[in-house]
């Protein structure tokens, strides 16, 4: 059964590869704005990016020249650590993620919602065991993240991220961290 599900899975990454060579960008330019749509603020850095797509950072490099010269991103110079970039994404990266050719796989999975629900927690499992196999970093989200903390003592119970010790708003919870640390660790 586990060599089974292998073979879905390749085949699967696959097919949603091919997917992706749309609207004038490839694969990796797709993922690299979906990131940038997704990172929360400590994480929307090149660096991050590219040990999100478990690639080397001159390759991430190549690809955010390429997505920065058609006016998909920009680099921003961190307000408070002036060496630090964050990337953003513009206008015209925005527009491009409404066609994201991704969104031919949120329309199948619609169909099913009970077995997605049930396949997202298995295959996040899955994806986890195997970044660590690889010695890639993991990536989760704030409220799924084992230094997520809600802190009680206030009376509007702040959001606070556990690892950095600063708040945290609402809609940073369902943001990409690095710092992310799955709770069975």
């Amino acid at each position: 059964m586990s060599e089974q599900l292998a073979h879905i899975l390749d085949r699967l990454g696959r097919a949603v590869h091919s997917l992706q060579y749309a609207e004038g960008l490839n694969p990796a330019q797709w993922e690299a704005l979906r990131f940038i749509n997704r990172a929360n603020r400590y994480t929307s850095k090149p660096g991050a990016l590219a040990d999100y797509l478990g690639l080397t950072k001159g390759t991430v490099s190549q690809t955010l020249k390429t997505l920065e010269e058609n006016g998909y991103i920009q680099r921003v110079r961190d307000s408070r650590d002036h060496r630090v970039v964050r990337l953003k994404l513009t206008k015209v990266g925005e527009t491009a993620l409404l066609s994201d050719p991704i969104r031919h796989l949120e329309a199948a999975a619609s169909e099913m919602p009970e077995e997605v629900e049930t396949a997202t927690r298995l295959l996040s499992r899955y994806v986890l065991y195997l970044q660590g196999a690889c010695g890639m970093s993991a990536f989760g989200m704030c409220e799924d993240c084992g230094y997520f903390s809600a802190n009680h003592e206030q009376p509007n119970q702040a959001l606070v991220c556990g690892f950095t010790g600063e708040p945290l708003s609402d809609n940073e919870l369902k943001k990409l961290c690095a710092a992310f640390k799955p709770f069975d660790e």
